[in-house]
């Protein structure tokens, strides 16, 4: 951007004025209304300190975790397992050409992390930076501990569309880290990817590289085809999480992991990016103080798409291994469930015996993943 100015000047200039003003008005937040109290603020303080109070406590653990009920759930699942192929893909040393492939995945112009660097100058002082950061990331990797400038994130709130401003659930919130991070995670992601479609049922279709949302759209049709030809008694239900990414329960996703066949040195990879993580909020151009992560996947985060695909898999398998959920048959499969991300689209018939049933599954999902639904 500077380069950009020195070249163009005045003219850039104007150009960067226009482009500013239209992001302060699209970012601005001039008033929030508070969440407990309903009354609605307009002072920058009391905008900041809503937000604070709303996020640190939406990243706070709700009780204590029953790891032995996190157990009995996913002992009655039939999950597949990886093997020691892929978990040698996942622990073993971080190579120069992983670091040289990550670094050229980033897209520029993009806000650094709280340490100020920017892709672009990874990319400048890549040779000089190699060894430095070979080092590094292989230190994390192997003894899985982080620096402390990783466990920090700037979250930048994004509204969504057609949503209340003036509520604080309505926004989506962005979490800025810093390069060296990313790449990490960015390298661990492909790894991941080489295998991941053999954990991840064909139901899911968001996060899995080679899946696309047709699929399920295609599927989704199908069924109603069927229901509609066959004049089946049927329901189409959507389940609407609240904060679904935001909720993610740590130990239910490192218990799953390891029914997924994670051995303890995999997971230890993943529980490093965990370790006590720190937010500030960005709010109309200030920061809030620092407070602690205690759940959640931060979305921001390369790997966290591919890490909720797997939290939120033995919800799908729990449901499609329920008979007392029955779905509707397909060229002699049983179709109950579509997922994309956390969108969930269940098939099912005798509602009266299925309803009360699916809702004391999805409690005790919520129990102990801390998935809750938007009722």
């Amino acid at each position: 951007m500077k380069q950009t100015h020195y070249e163009l000047g005045p003219k850039y200039t104007r150009l960067l004025a226009r482009k500013l003003r239209k992001q302060q008005v699209d970012s601005a937040i001039p008033n929030i209304k508070d969440p407990l109290s309903q009354e609605i603020h307009s002072d920058p303080q009391k905008i900041e300190n809503t937000f604070y109070c709303y996020y640190s406590s939406l990243y706070s653990q709700e009780g204590a975790t029953d790891r032995g009920a996190i157990k009995s759930f996913l002992d009655k699942l039939d999950l597949p397992c990886i093997g020691q192929i892929q978990n040698k893909i996942i622990t073993k040393e971080i190579t120069q050409q992983e670091v040289e492939k990550a670094i050229g995945r980033f897209k520029t112009n993009k806000a650094p992390g709280s340490d100020g660097f920017p892709i672009e100058w990874y990319r400048k002082f890549k040779l000089e930076l190699m060894p430095l950061l070979l080092r590094a990331l292989n230190y994390t990797h192997k003894e899985g501990r982080t620096p402390p400038s990783w466990k920090d994130a700037i979250i930048t709130l994004i509204p969504k569309e057609n949503k209340d401003r003036q509520n604080c659930t309505n926004y989506r919130p962005i979490s800025m880290l810093n390069v060296d991070y990313k790449i990490y995670t960015s390298i661990l992601t492909k790894r991941f990817e080489t295998f991941i479609a053999e954990l991840i049922d064909e139901d899911q279709t968001g996060f899995v590289r080679g899946r696309q949302t047709q699929d399920n759209i295609r599927r989704s049709l199908h069924v109603i085809h069927t229901i509609t030809k066959n004049k089946i008694k049927a329901a189409l239900i959507s389940l609407d999480a609240e904060k679904a990414f935001d909720r993610v329960n740590w130990d239910f996703l490192y218990q799953t992991l390891e029914k997924f066949g994670f051995t303890q040195n995999s997971i230890k990879c993943i529980k490093a990016i965990y370790d006590k993580p720190t937010a500030r909020i960005k709010i109309n151009g200030s920061l809030t103080d620092r407070f602690e992560l205690k759940r959640g996947t931060r979305q921001g985060c390369g790997i966290s798409p591919t890490l909720f695909s797997l939290y939120i898999e033995p919800l799908a398998q729990a449901i499609r291994q329920c008979e007392e959920l029955e779905g509707i048959k397909i060229d002699g499969r049983e179709q109950k469930i579509g997922l994309f991300a956390d969108d969930v689209l269940l098939f099912l018939k005798n509602i009266n015996t299925s309803m009360p049933k699916l809702m004391t599954l999805l409690k005790e999902f919520n129990s102990l993943a801390g998935y809750k639904l938007n009722i």
